[in-house]
């Protein structure tokens, strides 16, 4: 019993230095080798079990035989029967991992046994073609004959009437017609002013004209009795008003009598220019209205 107990303690003891091997390639791989823990676990597992079988196969086989002929001489079967037990089960270990290991082996060598096999084949097939084997056509099939009878040749040609016909160009693009633009020579000149008179008098009428006098109250600043002192100085119309210069301003100021300073305080000439040209200013909608 005591032979047993020693047996199965160097099997123990050969698996947990091999299991600790294991973890040591483990986290090498994982280390130095940049592996991933999955990989360097299963590589640590597959390294435990062979350095585990290979310490049982090496270490405690030799104890175990030993154990087996003290065993035998000194008459304890049942002992001898359980270290063969136990070496057998060790064996079958070993054959199933040595059979695992030569299945791709075996895998790798049909493999390559079927390509030298095709390769062959191929060589040979090549060989037999160029040593000048007459390789014999196969029967020709029922109508093959009258088929390529039919074939001929087909050549695509045009109408009579395509041929005749030209090819139509395509339209040139008409550029866009310049608009005319009259020389500088031909377009009328605008009229000058006449300088302002040397006591600054603008230009004045003597009356409306032929359309009728304009309504200067629309004018923000002009009352019925300023339009008439206007109308006396001769203006009587909103484009004589926005005509006034500076000294003009200055000479209408000085003749309304009692209203001097009237014209640049209200901007008369600024509302002139705008009704004298068909437009409105804020005073003369509210004033029509």
């Amino acid at each position: 019993m005591a032979n047993g107990t020693d047996t199965q303690s160097c099997a123990m003891t050969s698996m947990i230095v091999a299991a600790i091997a294991g973890v040591v390639i483990a986290a090498l791989l994982m280390v130095l080798g940049d592996w991933r823990f999955i990989q360097a676990v299963f590589a640590g597992l597959i390294a435990a079990i062979i350095i585990g079988f290979i310490l049982v196969r090496f270490l405690c086989s030799e104890s175990t035989a030993k154990e087996d002929l003290e065993n035998v001489r000194s008459g304890n079967a049942g002992a001898a029967a359980a270290s063969a037990s136990a070496t057998a089960a060790v064996a079958a270990t070993s054959a199933t991992a040595t059979a695992a290991d030569a299945a791709p082996q075996a895998e790798t060598a049909a493999e390559d046994g079927a390509a030298s096999r095709a390769q062959a084949a191929t060589a040979e097939a090549s060989a037999t073609t160029s040593g000048g084997v007459e390789i014999k056509p196969s029967k020709p099939l029922a109508g093959q004959a009258e088929l390529a009878a039919r074939k001929g040749t087909w050549k695509y040609e045009a109408p009579e009437a395509e041929k005749k016909a030209p090819a139509k160009k395509p339209a040139a693009k008409k550029a866009p017609a310049k608009k005319a633009t009259a020389p500088a020579a031909d377009k009328p000149a605008k009229a000058k002013r006449a300088p302002v008179a040397a006591d600054g008098k603008p230009e004045t009428l003597a009356a409306a004209r032929a359309g009728g006098a304009d309504d200067l109250k629309l004018i923000s600043g002009v009352g019925p009795k300023l339009e008439g002192m206007l109308n006396k100085l001769g203006f009587w119309h909103f484009d004589q008003v926005a005509s006034w210069r500076k000294k003009e301003v200055q000479w209408v100021n000085d003749n309304l009598e009692g209203f001097k300073g009237r014209v640049e305080r209200d901007d008369w000439v600024s509302q002139a220019k705008i009704l004298a040209k068909g437009g409105e200013t804020e005073f003369s909608k509210r004033k029509k209205k």
